[in-house]
């Protein structure tokens, strides 16, 4: 399976198969599909140890320890705002996001990145944000509990 070159002038690829998934998942949705390309493109500790697109800048002297936060790669960051733009472009009957838009899913990827989750868990409508995380007396015991508690005989 070959991989895909997202625009000619990055040295930005994913492989077909992801690029199939990212298309197919996406239902038409340029912030979708930006989703499933910033979770292909980067990984999981790029996203976690940097400051996001490095838009907000905090003061040299806030005192924070640790590993200084550098921003996403700029390169990598431009080629996917290029590709969604010119994707939606040439399939009009994909949704175009808006500047900010594109920004919020950088920013919600590094946030989640820095949250422990597997990047791609929160594309999927709640139920997965406790994988792997499985805290005894699941929600499914609290739930039937409930049932059983209810009203009625």
């Amino acid at each position: 399976q070959g991989s895909k070159q997202l625009l000619n002038n990055y040295p930005v690829y994913i492989t077909s198969k992801q690029w199939d998934e990212a298309v197919n998942s996406s239902k038409k949705d340029g912030r979708r599909l930006l989703r499933y390309l910033i979770r292909f493109v980067f990984t999981t500790d790029e996203l976690k140890y940097s400051c996001g697109l490095g838009k907000r800048k905090r003061s040299v002297q806030s005192g924070e320890t640790g590993p200084e936060r550098r921003p996403l790669d700029p390169v990598k960051v431009t080629c996917l705002r290029e590709f969604i733009r010119m994707h939606c472009t040439s399939n009009p009957d994909w949704w175009m996001p808006s500047e900010e838009q594109i920004n919020k899913v950088f920013s919600d990827a590094v946030g989640h990145a820095r949250q422990g989750r597997a990047v791609g868990t929160f594309l999927h409508n709640g139920g997965s944000y406790y994988e792997g995380t499985e805290q005894p007396g699941s929600q499914d015991d609290v739930f039937n509990r409930a049932m059983q508690e209810g009203p009625g005989d």
